[in-house]
């Protein structure tokens, strides 16, 4: 794989999840997009919402974007107490 092919690190079926993970890898220094936030014209239809960046980014992406979940789990836990 080239390191400068596209892969996706992230899905969701949610777009605005999508996007706080992009922000949160620019955010980090790793140039993100999101693809696949459309409908394609079908009403009520959930598409899968992929985020990706270059293969050479991609490991790093994929650990931030678990410590962010780790984090925002905790956040969530500490709340509820």
């Amino acid at each position: 794989m080239d390191p400068q092919d596209a892969v996706e690190v992230y899905s969701t079926l949610s777009p605005s999840e999508a996007e706080i993970i992009r922000l949160m890898l620019d955010g980090e220094g790793i140039a993100a997009d999101v693809a696949g936030d459309t409908q394609g014209g079908f009403p009520g239809a959930l598409p899968e919402v992929s985020v990706l960046v270059l293969a050479n980014d991609a490991d790093r992406a994929r650990d931030l974007i678990s410590q962010h979940q780790l984090s925002a789990s905790n956040t969530s836990d500490h709340e509820e107490s």
